[in-house]
């Protein structure tokens, strides 16, 4: 149907058609021009045919022409949007790999977050453990240890598993034993004797031998020194201790240096170092030295020892409900006879009844010996007892 349509529309078609016409006229009514008329129409559909044809190839290259055009530039199209589709793909694959190079150290970095939460929370776990492990030692350390010994490695073992104990246990623990060379026995083993002399009458005192206290003594200096001396915060109490060790120790120097720190935190501490068991274990320093003993007077603001001052003590001493020896430290002078070193001179008061008169006598601080020096049986004055004192001792200060 197509084809006819196009036929139909062509020229020549028509030319033919007329010529076809004429041919039949002239079949039917022998006319002479109607040939040639004929032969020219038929000549002149021929060429219009070809002209049609020449024409109809013509349109047909020419739309081949522009087809092949438009399927060059549909490739070159095709071309340019394949090539940049495939930098849209090469690009996407780019930042595909970038977002999962990111996403693989984010996990990674996430990974090391939480094994670092993992190892902390693992090591607050641990101590948190080991914390309750040491409070329950250092428990049984305070209640059930039968010696400073036995509580010293307790504590140490505590101090071990949690090092946040160390600074508070071991000052203590250096008190603790500085207390025991002060007072000449261990207090965690008297306390095991009191308890078990409970409703049997008191169990006396267990002296310490001398290899024990000297044990004590150097260990309660490593204790205090680091967790005292050592730290930002000292404290006068703990510098009291320290310094009586330096003195049992006969470290002069160390002890001088440790009471001026001592005294510049807290100026009323001299109070407790002019105790008397505290003078004992500094005075032991000095021995007779009397540059040692000014210099150690100085620093605890100790007033001199005048023959008016000794004589007004006790005059004025306060005998109200008194019982007792009146107590002075004192030093035995190098040229007297008999044991050197600390002395605790033991007054008897200067009763009315006994018309004020006096007596002494010396204990030996190292040996616990007694020494007369002045007779029960001969009382004499005050001023008589301080010339005798005066002659065999240095006296340092009275005590309570």
């Amino acid at each position: 149907m197509d084809t006819v349509k196009g036929l139909v529309r062509t020229k020549s078609f028509w030319v033919f058609t007329l010529v076809a016409l004429l041919g039949g006229i002239g079949a039917i009514y022998p006319i002479p021009i109607l040939g040639l008329a004929i032969a020219a129409f038929t000549i002149f559909g021929v060429s219009l045919q070809g002209v049609e044809t020449v024409l109809t190839q013509k349109e047909i290259d020419r739309k081949h022409a522009s087809v092949l055009k438009e399927i060059d530039k549909a490739r070159k199209d095709a071309a340019t949007q394949h090539t940049e589709a495939m930098q849209e793909i090469a690009q996407a694959r780019g930042e595909a790999a970038k977002q999962h190079t990111e996403a693989l150290q984010e996990i990674g970095q996430a990974r090391k977050e939480a094994a670092i939460q993992y190892a902390e929370a693992a090591q607050e776990i641990k101590k948190a453990r080991d914390e309750a492990r040491a409070e329950n030692i250092l428990l049984k350390a305070e209640k059930f240890a039968t010696s400073l010994m036995e509580k010293d490695e307790m504590v140490n073992e505590a101090v071990a598993l949690c090092s946040d104990f160390k600074q508070r246990e071991l000052r203590q623990l250096g008190i603790e034993m500085s207390i025991a060379v002060i007072d000449g026995y261990d207090p965690v083993t008297q306390r095991g004797i009191m308890v078990a002399g409970l409703g049997r009458g008191m169990g006396g005192y267990k002296k310490l031998e001398r290899n024990e206290i000297a044990r004590f003594a150097a260990t309660a200096i490593n204790y205090l020194q680091e967790n005292i001396l050592e730290t930002t915060m000292p404290d006068a109490d703990g510098l009291l201790y320290l310094a009586c060790m330096y003195g049992y120790q006969q470290r002069f120097e160390d002890m001088i240096r440790i009471i001026g720190q001592a005294v510049k935190i807290d100026e009323k501490i001299k109070v407790k170092f002019q105790q008397r068991k505290m003078l004992q274990m500094l005075l032991r320093t000095c021995e007779s030295d009397q540059i040692k003993l000014e210099e150690l007077r100085k620093c605890l603001g100790v007033p001199l020892v005048s023959k008016k001052t000794f004589c007004e003590f006790l005059q004025n001493f306060d005998l109200t409900g008194f019982n007792g020896f009146i107590e002075w430290i004192a030093i035995k002078r190098p040229s007297a006879s008999g044991e050197k070193g600390t002395f605790l001179i033991k007054i008897t008061p200067p009763y009315p009844s006994n018309e004020g008169k006096v007596s002494a006598s010396g204990q030996s601080i190292k040996s616990w010996d007694f020494e007369t020096v002045i007779s029960n049986a001969e009382p004499v004055t005050i001023e008589e007892l301080y010339e005798a004192l005066h002659s065999l001792f240095i006296l340092f200060c009275p005590v309570n």
